[in-house]
């Protein structure tokens, strides 16, 4: 896989799948936007691309604020030829064990987080994405690393971000924007090392270098 040329953004970049899929795509000639809320994290990320063809850049992105969608706009265009495509890595957390518990602040700021987000994202860069037939929206949910993760508010903002996946795909077909959603569906019992990210990197490797078998607006589970 060659990306020689193309631009992609990654969001939530600091995470171990975020910085694993930064490498994989950098190692493959990729210019890439880290992106993410801790600079220091992303500074480190940006070190292990050291030595890798392509141009890279960091960003602070709160992916609920607007305003700093439009600050990757401006660094895009200032930067770049175009957009290629962007990977939105989700890392859900929540600190009540069940979803029945959750608080009104704590729902409501995972939801604009990893939902709302998600919308503003894809709605600010759309007009980025010219290159027909190449443009690629990509939802990669980690897997919680807690023994009751099926219980709490995890699947519920899943959940959501597979339905809006589903209908954002609907409403880009025409376009020629591909989007998808990559899910995790361990088990409790499954260990850290067990949930390999490099399934998750293999996905994303194949869509992008267009596999006609990964179906659109569809969750793609990653076991």
């Amino acid at each position: 896989m060659d990306l020689t040329s193309k631009t992609y953004i990654v969001s939530g970049a600091a995470t171990l799948l975020g910085r694993e899929t930064a490498l994989e795509l950098a190692q493959n000639n990729a210019n890439l936007i880290l992106a993410g809320l801790d600079y220091a994290e992303l500074e480190e990320v940006y070190e292990t691309l050291e030595g890798t063809p392509g141009q890279h850049k960091i960003v602070l992105l709160e992916q609920s604020k607007e305003i700093d969608w439009l600050d990757i706009v401006d660094e895009i265009e200032e930067n770049y030829e175009s957009l290629n495509g962007i990977i939105l890595v989700h890392s859900i957390f929540t600190d009540d064990k069940t979803v029945y518990n959750v608080s009104f602040n704590e729902f409501n700021d995972v939801m604009y987080e990893h939902v709302w987000g998600t919308y503003l994202g894809i709605r600010t860069l759309r007009p980025l994405l010219k290159v027909e037939n190449d443009a690629k929206i990509i939802n990669v949910i980690e897997p919680a690393f807690e023994e009751v993760f099926e219980r709490n508010l995890y699947y519920t903002v899943t959940g959501a971000i597979e339905a809006l996946t589903h209908s954002t795909s609907v409403e880009l077909r025409r376009e020629d924007v591909d989007v998808y959603a990559l899910s995790y569906r361990p088990t409790y019992k499954t260990t850290e090392e067990e949930r390999a990210n490099h399934k998750a990197i293999k996905k994303i490797k194949a869509i992008l270098s267009h596999d006609k078998d990964i179906p659109t607006g569809e969750t793609i589970i990653i076991s």
